[in-house]
């Protein structure tokens, strides 16, 4: 037996947790703060907390609630230019994943030098960065527990992966009460995402005992949780299930990588706009289905996780059960197909011919071709 694990977070999971971030910067002996939001987490009224808490500890913090969706490398470098401006110490990044990808992106600019487009593949990046603390507000990509940020290349139209052991954040407050005022559809697209994180990374040709261990455990409380999340938000134990579950996810994607569902869901949010959930979870029982020609026995045990009474069935009759109980399950949270999405058939080739240069699609467990992927977009639609 033969595997890596690695994890780059020192993790806190507690409700009301996050409003410690101004005692755990003072534990560190830093004082200049940069704090990254974006307008939702504004909003919701969780960007006045933490900076509140910040500012009770009598830091200097400069704000900075400009980020967007899908960060692309000219908003990153206007991060940093702004974080030096600041000489910040650490980088405060509350949000989802899109915030935390671009907190990260902004840590490594402030040690290393510009572009960030330079440090896309993995330990390209050869100075830590000043710290980060990450602050998620979502339970989705579970970017707070990983070593990776992914940031749209504006001039390739492309969503670059920068990983290695100098990216991911030092701490990650998880506190289950800041995802409470999620939206119905945002709880489904996120969840979705989760939910991909952990099938693609149980599915992973490198996947491993700890992998596999994460990403179950991952997929039982996604499954049996997003609905009820997405059905009454202020259900407490459904958002703290849904956070924890996220967090496995990416405990077990960090190693194991990803997918053919990740591999086309980035070229879809590229080329057609759509957020990181809604991409995954319109691919991902197309992907699943494709897989489970090579491990059918693997997509069982999914069903399983997901609670299905799969007791005597046939592997390839218990692998297609899972797809279809991940098919309702994307049908009761109201997740669209690509078609509902709005993406147009006319960029399918593109997004095809995209998906096979992603580096996760070298750990899908089948070897896909353009004609393979543009079948599963087709299923999508």
């Amino acid at each position: 037996m033969q595997f890596h694990f690695s994890l780059p977070s020192s993790v806190t999971f507690a409700p009301g947790n996050a409003q410690t971030v101004g005692h755990l910067v003072l534990g560190l002996e830093l004082k200049k703060v940069f704090c990254v939001y974006d307008e939702g987490v504004k909003s919701a009224g969780i960007a006045e907390t933490i900076v509140s808490s910040l500012k009770a500890a009598k830091l200097d913090v400069v704000e900075w609630g400009s980020l967007v969706t899908n960060p692309s490398d000219v908003v990153v470098e206007e991060g940093a230019r702004l974080a030096r401006e600041a000489t910040a110490e650490v980088v405060v990044a509350v949000g989802g994943g899109s915030v935390i990808d671009a907190g990260k992106a902004i840590a490594i600019l402030m040690t290393n030098e510009s572009p960030i487009n330079q440090y896309e593949g993995i330990n390209l990046v050869k100075n830590p960065g000043i710290p980060v603390i990450a602050v998620p507000t979502t339970a989705g990509t579970a970017s707070e527990v990983t070593a990776f940020t992914v940031i749209t290349d504006t001039a390739r139209q492309t969503k670059m992966v920068i990983g290695g052991q100098n990216v991911g954040p030092r701490f990650a407050l998880l506190d289950p009460l800041l995802t409470i005022g999620a939206s119905p559809a945002l709880t489904a697209s996120t969840g979705m995402g989760a939910f991909s994180h952990a099938v693609e990374a149980y599915l992973s040709a490198a996947a491993s005992v700890p992998t596999d261990i994460n990403a179950l455990k991952a997929i039982e409380l996604i499954s049996r949780s997003l609905p009820k999340a997405v059905e009454n938000g202020a259900d407490a134990d459904a958002r703290g299930d849904m956070l924890l579950g996220s967090m496995l996810a990416g405990f077990a994607y960090n190693s194991a990588i990803l997918g053919l569902a990740h591999s086309i869901s980035h070229p879809l949010c590229v080329h057609a706009g759509l957020p990181h959930g809604i991409a995954n979870a319109a691919v991902l029982p197309h992907v699943m289905e494709y897989n489970g020609e090579v491990v059918p026995a693997k997509l069982r045990a999914v069903g399983f996780a997901m609670g299905l009474d799969l007791q005597g069935m046939e592997q390839q009759e218990a692998a297609r059960r899972t797809v279809d109980a991940v098919k309702e399950l994307s049908r009761r949270i109201g997740i669209p197909t690509l078609k509902e999405a709005g993406v147009s058939k006319d960029d399918f080739d593109r997004i095809a011919a995209d998906a096979l240069q992603e580096i996760s699609t070298i750990f899908n467990p089948r070897k896909p071709g353009k004609d393979d992927v543009l079948a599963i977009l087709e299923k999508a639609f």
